[in-house]
């Protein structure tokens, strides 16, 4: 590599180098994605909830990462084990479902923690949530559970909360433990609906006045939003606050204490822990895909590439004279010895085509397998077999039968299209 190279090649490094420095050293934006998976550490992961689930069950704790119905199919005789499901949403289909409530029945326990309830989980639980709205850009809302050993605790959630709860369910088999509550519901209410000025005496003012002081007041009702329905002998829990149980939320003082009250309705056994339908949730198929998904990694990648194709245009540039192709003189025998036979097949000379077929197969066997065909012996058969990968009784047929018509000195049309045919099925297979 000349002198000039050199210097192009240790600035490509040079400037390399300083970009990976520079990915290093700038801090990463926070991200404040909904990501619930138990490997998160940004605000609404899971990953201090996960950490946490062993000392708060004293047992085992297990991430599960296939879907529901590939996990329940391999766990059909547990019983007394709980399995957690946390995302901002969640739709089972009918056949997760009925494994869910088949998993239920035996006295296991299901806590689901989503934001709304729809579909065949809704359908099939008898179960119905109310459509998202926001009073304000951040709805603040408040929890708390009706247990009376709990001291009628409450909880306010502000960031990234909304006002969730149930409109509908199974009174016979419900059992209401938590409700929620707006923090100061009517507080600037009207004014942000409304706007500055409004005028009472216009029909569509009072009709929305209406509507909105109606929806202000229903507010100031506790309305459930965690619920336990007996299944069998286990239970499944919807509560609708599943931002409660991200590291947000865990991190603040007193809030991991809602989480321990929620979850001592569940079972004292092993816990399985869905980190599959998640919104967080990274699907890895391919090592490109890994870096690709990976800020640093991926920057790295283009950067990789960009130099590599640097260098290539640096050295693209022709440092000796083209040197002309010469192509090799082509072997014309096998084309002479297939003209040969063709003329002799027009004037008649069976006896004179096959002789031709034979050299032509001879030739064959020397350019391409490199044997040496003057004596087709015993010993020719064998080493033939081996160099072209024909089996030896296949070999050993062709060769006996040339031999046998090389003694001849008149052959018939069958004898001829015998020879063809055994000297296609001998280079075909």
């Amino acid at each position: 590599m000349d002198k000039k190279s050199k210097i192009y090649l240790y600035i490509i490094f040079g400037v390399v180098a300083l970009m990976l420095l520079l990915e290093v050293i700038t801090p990463q934006p926070l991200s404040w994605e909904e990501s619930y998976t138990s490997g998160d550490k940004i605000p609404y992961g899971a990953y201090v909830l996960y950490n946490q689930l062993e000392d708060l069950f004293e047992q085992e704790v297990e991430s599960i990462k296939v879907d529901p119905v590939s996990f329940l199919k391999n766990h059909q005789e547990e019983t007394n084990t709980n399995y957690i499901f946390i995302n901002n949403y969640l739709a089972f289909d009918k056949t997760e479902m009925d494994y869910i409530m088949e998993f239920a029945e035996r006295g296991n326990k299901v806590f689901v923690s989503t934001q709304s309830i729809t579909g065949v989980s809704g359908d099939s639980l008898k179960l119905e949530s109310n459509k998202y709205y926001s009073y304000y850009k951040e709805d603040t809302v408040r929890v708390r559970l009706n247990n009376p050993l709990f001291e009628n605790r409450s909880y306010i959630y502000q960031k990234g909360s909304s006002y969730r709860h149930f409109v509908s369910y199974d009174t016979i088999r419900t059992t209401v433990l938590g409700e929620v509550l707006p923090f100061e519901p009517v507080k600037g209410y009207l004014k942000s609906v409304l706007g500055e000025k409004f005028d009472l005496d216009k029909d569509s003012t009072k009709t929305i006045l209406k509507k909105t002081i109606e929806k202000s007041k229903s507010r100031q009702v506790p309305q459930a939003n965690f619920i336990e329905l007996k299944v069998g002998d286990g239970a499944i829990y919807y509560h609708l606050n599943p931002i409660a149980f991200t590291n947000y939320y865990l991190l603040q003082e007193g809030k991991e204490q809602y989480v321990s009250e929620v979850f001592s309705y569940l079972n004292d056994g092993p816990v399985y822990f869905d980190d599959y339908g998640k919104s967080g949730r990274r699907v890895v198929s391919s090592p490109m895909r890994f870096i690709l998904t990976n800020a640093a990694l991926k920057w790295s990648w283009y950067i990789t590439l960009g130099a590599i194709l640097l260098y290539f245009v640096f050295k693209a540039k022709r440092e000796q004279r083209a040197i002309a192709v010469v192509k090799p003189l082509e072997n014309s025998t096998v084309e002479f010895t297939k003209t040969i036979g063709n003329l002799y097949f027009q004037s008649g000379d069976v006896s004179g085509i096959i002789h031709k077929k034979i050299s032509f197969f001879q030739q064959k066997l020397r350019s391409k397998y490199f044997v040496n065909t003057e004596h087709m012996d015993e010993v020719f058969i064998k080493r033939l077999a081996v160099k072209s990968g024909v089996s030896q009784e296949q070999t050993k047929e062709i060769i006996e039968y040339i031999n046998q018509l090389r003694k001849k000195s008149v052959h018939s049309d069958y004898e001829l299209k015998q020879l063809n045919k055994r000297i296609e099925a001998f280079f075909k297979d």
